[in-house]
This record gives structure tokens, sequence and C-alpha cells, in this order.
């Protein structure tokens, strides 16, 4: 199980953060440039200054998800699959003299902890377990730790959410600026189930007479934060730059453990320990950084590159709410000194290409396509993480518009804990389907 209060417990409040809006998605990501729709309140607000109709939206999510696990030469397949809705908001152009002025209000989901391994099989590797048993007046332990049946099983899943309020301004016909404020909230449910058992009847002498061993553990993790994010977009026909930047914050979490362990003998005498535990903290999330340029011809195709640079190393626990002589201070500051030593500036890089293909004066579809490459954040991992998308945008009729977009990734794992030291490899897949339909009330005024 994650330790709490550790440097990759921290991390993974944010790991996997996609954002959030179709259009964007199925362009890779590389949407800081343009910024023009709704989720330009996530990538880049000055976007929303090109924005010429209110619009008002509603984004589903759907997962399909395959891990194929592989444990002492055994194989196994860990379907799971999803349906949430992922945003709601509305886009609304104030009428003006020259330039433009737009504000945003929406309620999305960036972020989606939806996850699920297992596996068993028979292992001869010594993971160390043991017992202490009273015998004749004396504590003694004694192994039960190899050659037995192991079984084990992760789930997690919930979503963190961002309620933002965003505004986009031209400052110049060529030049405009954004600002977004979000609540981000967040919630995580975590299972871990591991069972080991005396399946050869190894473990027969009395009283290490053991026929099994199984640990149920869970953890709530809520999070809150406000975030910040100021962006300026500039236009030098062909071309589109965008700048945004997501200032530093804290997130505040909760954690709720609960763990149950059950010992049962030979003669089916079993010895039952059951704990709960609760831990509030905080933790200073690095700033995040998006850079973009778009070539936009007059043949409605548009080509998007951009950088998302986060320097993980700055990753802190807040250690202000705690004793200096306390057991957490001082755990939270060897966690502090790891991820200073463990952790490295990232650079995302992402890649997307949009382009209408018109089927008569008044009706087409519009095609789109991106990859986005995320390298690991911890600087002895070498992997990078790879995601194919595409896109189709459909209008329903002249006010409805139809945006769905298809984003598959893939990655491979290899882990260990203390109660299987033997290496499992995991072979995560994960088709997504994000569906945002939108409705055109308002024509903006020039």
């Amino acid at each position: 199980m994650i330790k709490a209060q550790s440097a990759s417990e921290a991390f993974h409040i944010v790991d996997q953060e996609i954002g959030y809006g179709a259009r964007s998605l199925s362009m890779g990501g590389a949407f800081s440039a343009i910024g023009d729709g709704s989720s330009g309140m996530y990538w880049n607000p000055a976007g929303l200054a090109d924005v010429k109709n209110g619009q008002v939206y509603l984004e589903s999510y759907n997962l399909f998800y395959r891990n194929n696990t592989s444990f002492l030469g055994n194989s196994f397949a860990n379907p799971f699959n999803v349906s949430r809705v992922n945003g709601l908001g509305i886009l609304y152009p104030v009428a003006t003299v020259r330039g433009s002025l737009v504000f945003g209000i929406g309620f999305n989901r960036i972020h989606h902890y939806d996850d699920l391994m297992s596996f068993s099989g028979y292992s001869n590797y010594n993971n160390g377990m043991e017992f202490p048993i009273n015998t004749d007046g004396q504590l003694l332990y004694y192994g039960f730790n190899k050659d037995v049946e192991r079984y084990e099983k992760i789930m997690s899943n919930g979503a963190r959410d961002l309620l933002t309020i965003s505004f986009g301004i031209a400052l110049s016909p060529n030049l405009a600026g954004g600002i977004s404020v979000s609540k981000m909230k967040g919630l995580e449910n975590y299972d871990f189930e591991f069972l080991q058992k005396d399946i050869a009847d190894n473990y027969q002498q009395f009283p290490a007479d053991f026929q099994s061993y199984e640990v149920f553990q869970s953890l709530k993790t809520k999070t809150e934060a406000w975030k910040l994010r100021g962006g300026v977009k500039y236009i030098y026909s062909p071309f589109q730059f965008g700048f945004s930047i997501a200032l530093p914050y804290n997130v505040n979490v909760v954690e709720n453990h609960g763990t149950q362990e059950r010992l049962i003998f030979d003669n089916s005498d079993y010895s039952d320990t059951l704990e709960f535990g609760y831990y509030d903290y905080k933790v200073q999330m690095p700033a995040t950084m998006d850079l973009g340029i778009a070539f936009v011809t007059d043949l409605n195709l548009s080509f998007s590159i951009a950088y998302r640079l986060q320097d993980w190393s700055k990753m802190q626990f807040n250690l202000m709410d705690f004793s200096a002589q306390s057991e957490d201070y001082t755990i939270m500051s060897v966690e502090n000194d790891l991820i200073e030593q463990e952790y490295r500036l990232v650079s995302q890089l992402r890649v997307g290409v949009e382009g209408l293909i018109p089927f008569s004066k008044t009706f087409g579809i519009t095609v789109r396509s991106g990859m986005a490459f995320i390298p690991s954040a911890q600087q002895n991992d070498a992997t990078e993480k790879q995601i194919a998308s595409f896109g189709l945008g459909l209008p329903i009729q002249r006010r409805i518009i139809f945006d769905i977009a298809f984003i598959h990734s893939s990655r491979k794992k290899i882990s260990n804990d203390s109660y299987v030291p033997s290496d499992v490899i995991e072979e995560i897949r994960k088709s997504e389907i994000i569906c945002n339909v939108s409705y055109l009330f308002y024509k903006h005024l020039i």
C-alpha cells in the first residue's frame, strides 16, 4: 500500500492529469496557442478573447481500461470500465464597441483516479513475514514467508475537479490576456487486498501451523486547493503564440486509513487486528508553464505544438503546521529531501493538427489528431508515456456542435512490495472517449 505522507503519495495527487475538452484533447493537448473554446479556461484563458459566440457545453467521460498483469509466468487480464460526467459550463461574450471580453464558468474533471491490478500464483520468494506467538509464556516469532499461494488486488477510483471562473480580454487587435481562478476538489478511494495461503501444507508444526493470512486496507483521500492561472496570446498571422502559467499552490490533503488483518491456523483458530488512521497535511505543488505556437492557414487547417514545463523537485510538504519536535515533522522533512534528490524538471511535448473537410458550402466535418509525450518525473526513470488521440467535430444543426475525442495510451510498469517481493509486470492500456455537446446562443458584437 502507498505510505501516507510520502513523496510518491504527494506526486500521485496530481500525476496523470490530462485536462479536459474533447477538442483540445483530440489535438494531444497542444492548445495553449489556440484556447478559443471552453477548455481554454484550463490551457490558456487568453484564448477566450477569440470566442465569437456564447455557448453552453456538456461533456462526458468514458474509460475502457485493461491491465495485463504477469506474475511468476502467469498472466491475468484486469478490465475496468467507467462512465461519468466530465464537465459543464458556459461562455458569455460581452458586447463591446472594440475588441472583446469573454467570461466563462465551468465545472470540469481534469484527473481520473481509475486503476485496477490483480494477480495470484505459487511463490517460493521469501517475503520475510513473521508472526509473534506466545508459547509457554514466551513470545517467539515464527516465519510464514515462502512456498505459499499469493494473491493481491489493488483498485482505485475517483476524480479531481475544477470549478473555474475565467475571462479573456483583447488588449489590442493582435494581443489578448486572460485569467482563470479555480477551486480544486478531489476524491480517491483506494483498496488493497492481499491473501497468502499454505496450499501445499508446508506449515504443519504447532504452534506455527499456518493456513492463511489476509490483509484488507482502504485509503480515502480528499484534496482541496485554489489555483490561479494567467495567460497571453499573440497573433502574427498566420502564426499564433500562447503562454500561460499556473502559479504554485497548496493542496490540503485529508486521508482516512483502515486496515484489517487476519491470521488463520489449521484448526480454524484465528487472530484479528483492526486499525484506523487519520492524516491531515498540505503539499505545495510547483508552477505549471504552458508554451505553444500554432500555424493557422486560410484553408481551415492548423498545426499546433506545445510544451508543458513542471519542476517536480520543487514539490514540498508544508511543515508550518507541525512542531519541529514531532514525528510528522521529521518524516516530512526526510521526504522533502528525497523529493529534491529524486524528482526533476519535466518537459511534456504535445503536437496537434486540425482541419475542416467541407462537404458543401454550409456543412463540413472537422478532423483532429494529436500526440503527447510525457516523461517520468523521477530522476532514475527513463520511461516516457505516449498518448495518441483522434477526434471529430460535427455540426448537428446551425447552433449545436458535437465534438468527440478518442485517446489511447499505454505504459509498462514493474513493481513489488513487502508482501510480494518478486516482480509484478503490468501492461496498462487505456482508451478514453470524451464527448462534448455545445449549444451556441449568442453572436458577439464588435
